[in-house]
């Protein structure tokens, strides 16, 4: 049903393909389950050699924002994450408020 809800297909519409299509997707699927969440490998993958994949420095400038943001805010409460939204008018609106607000707090 994952797939089906994912792909915006109606189940009876997969139920109809064809054995091995369906197969073939639900393999995928139990294949992808396997994969760390964290890393992107399977453990099968390193069973015959434990030097199949060399880890290598990365950039990503989402995950530099959000390092950052977490830093400059301090400890948060238990369960908080740093999400990245597109920045519009509005947001940038409703940020200054709260900056002002906080400023103002800080002078009482």
């Amino acid at each position: 049903m994952s797939y089906c809800h994912e792909k915006a297909i109606p189940h009876s519409v997969f139920l109809e393909w064809e054995p091995e299509d369906r197969a073939k997707v639900l393999a995928y699927i139990m294949e992808s389950n396997e994969r760390c969440t964290l890393c992107g490998t399977a453990g099968w993958e390193w069973k015959d050699n434990k030097f199949a994949f060399t880890a290598v420095e990365e950039f990503c400038p989402g995950c530099y924002m959000k390092a950052i943001f977490s830093e400059q805010q301090g400890s948060s409460l238990p369960g908080t994450n740093v999400k990245l939204v597109p920045t519009t008018p509005q947001l940038t609106a409703q940020l200054a408020r709260k900056a002002k607000k906080r400023a103002r707090m800080k002078m009482e």
